[in-house]
């Protein structure tokens, strides 16, 4: 007679939380000036010059991490916004892996709702917008250096 344990996707929830508490110590943690000086590390960026929508995330992460809220939105606008939602999510994991550990598969629920996927969409669609503004050297966004 075999016994079955239930299995959840607890441990991915886990492991996704443990990288976003990771990355906002970072963020508090490196200092600005690494951050604003150092190489280019973004593959797309590399090839074709052009900012990615993730372009400037870092930055704007370490200057909230920094208390430099006014740059993190100039580095990149989702920058705030994303932190913001990483840190919550580790909260809410962290709060929920100590009270009712069975739960946390119900996390992933949060990542499919429409709100998520609209704000993605978004990112998505001003990270474009960031591209062809360098392209066309219209000036709606601050240059990506």
């Amino acid at each position: 007679m075999s016994s079955t344990r239930p299995t959840y996707a607890g441990g991915t929830v886990i492991a996704a939380a443990v990288v976003g508490a990771t990355a906002l110590t970072a963020a508090v943690v490196v200092p600005e000036s690494m951050s604003t000086n150092g190489p280019i590390l973004c593959p797309f960026r590399l090839v074709t010059g052009l900012p990615c929508p993730g372009c400037g995330l870092t930055r704007s992460w370490v200057a909230i991490g920094h208390g430099d809220l006014s740059n993190a939105f100039t580095y990149n606008a989702f920058g705030p916004l994303s932190m913001a939602f990483v840190a919550s999510m580790v909260v809410l994991v962290a709060v929920v892996a100590i009270t009712a550990p069975r739960r946390l598969s119900h996390i992933e629920s949060i990542l499919r709702h429409p709100v998520v996927w609209t704000v993605a969409g978004l990112w998505v669609a001003y990270g474009i917008a960031r591209g062809i503004d360098a392209v066309a050297n219209t000036g709606w966004f601050p240059p990506v250096s």
